[in-house]
């Protein structure tokens, strides 16, 4: 999955772990802390209501439990929502008890969610301040965004079908890589792996449909992931999303 987290500074939980966390008082008139374990059960029940099932799922606090974050991986669905064995359909979710961040959800083929505050995804989003009536506010949202997963999967099914059967030429792809570079999408060391990957690519399933921008795009995400521990991961959710606006451009995304 895609759950970033210290090793220094948090640490991950099970889900019956995150609801035991003590919920703190209120910190004034306008604060009202909401459970982490309700949570997370309020999106469970949603997506129960839609018939979405959880594939797996993971959690982390920091030390201070002040703070939690989350990733769950939407089971695949056979003609409803993922047609395809190639990518995963991933929801974050992050929240505090400290007012330092509001409660958020992010869904996406590339989700990012991160100690730091980093919190992205490609697909949808939505946050919102820890106020008053969250306890009301906060499970109508949540059921929301829940509705629109069939219709925002299949719409990221379309994309990646137009990457498979866009075929690129392997000049026209080391182009496309180069533009990434320009436009700050690939740093010049990630550059050179990607071009690597585009045409060696270590994991042979890339190649599956030949020079094609769905070979063009996990060449430039394989370059993309972190090579260590000291990375900034607002930067790399920034770049993925711009690997993203070429791959659009190259398979003539329009819908």
């Amino acid at each position: 999955m895609s759950l970033l987290y210290s090793t220094d500074n948090d640490r991950p939980v099970s889900r019956e772990q995150l609801a035991a966390i003590p919920t703190p008082p209120p910190r004034g008139p306008r604060h009202r802390p909401y459970p982490f374990g309700s949570y997370v059960t309020d999106v469970h029940d949603a997506l129960d209501r839609v018939g979405i099932q959880v594939g797996g799922e993971e959690y982390a606090v920091t030390k201070d439990h002040q703070r939690m974050f989350g990733v769950i991986e939407i089971e695949p669905k056979e003609g409803e929502l993922i047609t395809a064995s190639e990518w995963k359909l991933l929801m974050g979710l992050r929240g505090s008890h400290d007012q330092k961040i509001g409660r958020g959800l992010v869904l996406g083929s590339q989700v990012m969610v991160c100690s730091n505050l980093c919190f992205s995804g490609n697909v949808a989003d939505f946050n919102t301040k820890q106020t008053t009536y969250i306890g009301s506010r906060l499970p109508g949202l949540i059921r929301d965004a829940v509705m629109r997963i069939p219709q925002m999967a299949g719409r990221q099914e379309r994309v990646y079908n137009a990457y498979r059967n866009s075929e690129v030429k392997p000049r026209w792809g080391d182009a496309a890589l180069v533009e990434m570079f320009r436009q700050d999408g690939l740093s010049s060391a990630q550059l050179g792996r990607a071009v690597t990957e585009w045409h060696e690519p270590t994991f042979k399933e890339h190649a599956d449909y030949g020079w094609s921008v769905w070979r063009l795009m996990n060449a430039a995400t394989q370059a993309l992931k972190p090579t260590g521990q000291n990375f900034n991961a607002d930067l790399m959710a920034q770049r993925s999303q711009k690997v993203t606006n070429v791959c659009d451009m190259v398979a003539h995304i329009d819908f």
